[in-house]
């Protein structure tokens, strides 16, 4: 979960959530702004070398009782301030230096690097070119978003519309979840949509 505006995620809340089978790891929010919650069951899937930056939180992801080696997931909240996003860019990097092998980048990213990705020309195109190179140079793919063109509005008559959730995995990854699916739901209650991946799903 990106932007969870909490500074502490308490386990009653969790379990309330989720469930009981479920274990998690959290990055507080800052105020009322940012937060990130990456949550498990337990029965499934094991998560170590836990790291938690400013901007990410990531883990090492093996499924139980399933051969196959493990992966690493990152989940992201970028920041919204021009000044922080190079920082944001270069401690991704930092955490891709740390974590060999197959790697899952996912979230809220807070950064367009197409004019594709929104629905006016008011674009950032020094910002898209950092975003460009940074995913030329971690050599990673995007997933395919089914369903869904933008997944951010600011809800006003005329609205801005853009594409900052996203997910990218290397190779490796995409060679271990060759039928994945990557799809958007439909949210009332806030201005994202939440996205939701399948990673072994049958496409007819």
């Amino acid at each position: 979960l990106q932007e969870t505006k909490m500074f502490n995620v308490p386990i009653a809340l969790v379990n309330e959530m989720l469930g009981p089978l479920f274990d998690y790891c959290f990055l507080p929010s800052v105020g009322l702004s940012g937060g990130i919650m990456l949550a498990w069951r337990t029965d499934t899937w094991s998560m170590e070398n836990v790291s938690i930056q400013r901007f990410s939180v990531t883990a090492k992801a093996s499924m139980l009782n399933v051969a196959g080696g493990p992966w690493w997931m990152t989940v992201v909240y970028g920041p919204q301030d021009d000044v922080d996003k190079m920082e944001f860019l270069d401690s991704l990097v930092a955490v891709r230096t740390a974590s060999p092998g197959a790697w899952l980048l996912c979230g809220d990213f807070n950064m367009i690097y197409k004019e594709a990705d929104k629905n006016n020309g008011r674009l950032d195109r020094r910002g898209m070119r950092r975003f460009r190179s940074f995913i030329n140079r971690m050599e990673i793919d995007e997933l395919h978003l089914s369903g869904r063109r933008f997944t951010w509005s600011n809800r006003r008559d005329t609205p801005t519309l853009e594409r900052l959730d996203r997910a990218f995995a290397s190779p490796d990854w995409m060679a271990i979840f060759p039928n994945h699916l990557l799809r958007a739901l439909s949210s009332d209650c806030s201005d994202y949509c939440p996205l939701l991946l399948q990673t072994n799903t049958v496409l007819w």
